[in-house]
């Protein structure tokens, strides 16, 4: 996915919350195994930081935690949420007010298949 981005297939929304978990996410023990190391991380927040707006949230998701990323993508015009988070996925009031605004909430592997 982030080769998508870099290649400018895919343009992602992002939040000053959303980059602030990201960056907190990246570095949580049970991701040692993939050996991000601290150099991704930033290279990771380069690339998102010019995309970092400031949003106001108009639909209440189930998980108050996922306010920012449906902020970033009523605000930004998102065509998707990308997310493997339940709360996101399985809110199908939210689903529904999102889709009513042309957003649908996808998991990564579904970004994958439409990419291919």
């Amino acid at each position: 996915m982030l080769q998508a981005v870099s290649d400018r297939r895919v343009e992602p929304i992002v939040t000053w919350e959303l980059a602030d978990e990201l960056s907190r996410v990246l570095r949580r023990p049970k991701l040692e195994r993939y050996r991000i190391s601290q150099a991704n991380i930033a290279a990771v927040l380069a690339l998102v930081a010019p995309l970092l707006p400031t949003v106001e949230l108009d639909v209440a998701p189930r998980d108050p935690d996922d306010a920012p990323v449906v902020a970033a993508a009523i605000d930004g015009g998102a065509d998707a949420i990308v997310t493997g988070d339940a709360d996101l996925l399985e809110d199908a009031a939210l689903r529904a007010a999102l889709g009513a605004r042309g957003i649908r909430v996808l998991t990564p592997r579904d970004l994958l298949e439409l990419l291919r």
